[in-house]
């Protein structure tokens, strides 16, 4: 029997069923919440079904405690505040939105809310999640599939199940067919194999992070594959793999039961496997040679840096602490326990998210503080990501 998938989603049955739903599978702990249908915009063509967002300005989280706290201005004065569970809704005004340009069942939809939902729960007590689909997140999706008796299964993405559920309208298929052209037509495959057998993979477009993963790579010894060959790119995508430089992250393949048949294909392209070029384009960065770390714990967190010399740490302290007095910057000078030796070697990640924090140094700062805190911008899917991410690297 075919499957009805004409019901499309009004703000009047969102906001029924968020009442419904919160009652039943959250203890009716969630509380005011905005609603939204959206068929223009980001994720319009199909790349998302529904958004968790907050939608107030001048809504910023400390990276450290991960607590929330906001600004708000009447043009006079400016004024501010922790957020609670208490005035969460008030300061920051959530919202969950859904992809009008949808159709499907009712219940597919519900799925989606429900899910959304989850997401409000991580942060109604005013912290941010590390992950938008970490611990927290997973904590209470495992406590709505127990309450739902399993009507509800909540992932991280919409399963093959829930999205034979939804049809997109045809003009929204024709947008999404020619950007999914253009983003494999863009994009590279950066393929290391290791010398302990592992294979990492990563997607992207951008040509700084891909000379940044060459030469780092190259570096430690490792074969360093890179390929826009169209048949390899749609088979990675075939895949899942689509992430871009925006979120960059290696993936681990060796496992994967499909791993014979990518190495065929890289085979047969324009190279061969057993002939890769291990040539750096910069000298190799390996480098075992110690260096002296001064590390102390503040309110804030954890104060790191490299000692050169004796004048330029003092310096550091001077600029890093200024409230600090001449004596008390001497005291923690000369308190050995503040000093480590470490080998000077970064990770691999670690080098190359310096690439990708560059390009995108000013996207998530907050704007009063700007060592300490991340804004959350109100066009932010919180739902997708924790805006931690980007800081913490996850």
């Amino acid at each position: 029997m075919e499957m009805d998938k004409t019901f499309k989603p009004t703000v009047e049955w969102m906001s029924a069923k968020y009442a419904e739903m919160n009652n039943q599978l959250f203890g009716g702990e969630l509380g005011e919440c905005n609603f939204k249908i959206f068929t223009t915009g980001r994720g319009m063509e199909g790349g998302v079904l529904g958004w968790f967002k907050i939608t107030s300005r001048g809504i910023s989280v400390n990276r450290y405690t991960r607590r929330m706290s906001y600004r708000i201005s009447d043009g006079i004065s400016i004024s501010g505040g922790t957020v609670t569970r208490e005035n969460f809704y008030k300061v920051c005004q959530p919202q969950i939105e859904l992809n009008g340009n949808y159709s499907g069942t009712e219940h597919g939809f519900l799925v989606t809310l429900v899910h959304e939902m989850c997401h409000y729960y991580t942060y109604m007590n005013g912290y941010v999640p590390k992950q938008g689909h970490g611990r927290e997140f997973k904590d209470i999706g495992y406590t709505v599939s127990a309450r739902s008796k399993g009507l509800f299964t909540i992932q991280r993405l919409a399963n093959a199940e829930q999205m034979s559920e939804m049809e997109l309208n045809d003009e929204m298929k024709a947008k999404r067919a020619k950007r999914l052209a253009n983003k494999k037509a863009s994009v590279t495959a950066v393929i290391v194999f290791t010398q302990e057998g592992k294979i990492k993979l990563t997607i992207t477009s951008n040509q700084d992070v891909i000379r940044k993963i060459d030469m780092v790579e190259s570096g430690y010894g490792e074969k360093v594959v890179k390929t826009n060959d169209a048949n390899i790119i749609e088979f990675l995508f075939s895949k899942g793999y689509r992430k871009n430089m925006r979120s960059w992250r290696y993936w681990s393949l060796e496992e994967k039961p499909w791993i014979g048949e990518l190495k065929a294909m890289l085979s047969s392209s324009d190279f061969e496997m057993g002939n890769i070029k291990n040539t750096p384009t910069q000298p190799q960065i390996r480098n075992n040679h110690p260096k002296m770390i001064f590390s102390i714990k503040t309110s804030n967190g954890v104060f790191e840096t490299e000692v050169t010399t004796p004048n330029d740490l003092k310096r550091k302290l001077r600029e890093r602490f200024p409230k600090l007095s001449d004596e008390a910057i001497e005291k923690l000078f000369n308190n050995n326990a503040n000093y480590r030796m470490v080998e000077n070697r970064r990770s691999v990640k670690t080098i190359i998210r310096e690439v990708i924090e560059e390009l995108m140094q000013n996207e998530f700062r907050g704007a009063n503080n700007m060592e300490d805190s991340v804004e959350i911008n109100p066009n932010m899917n919180l739902g997708l990501q924790s805006p931690l991410e980007n800081e913490e690297g996850y």
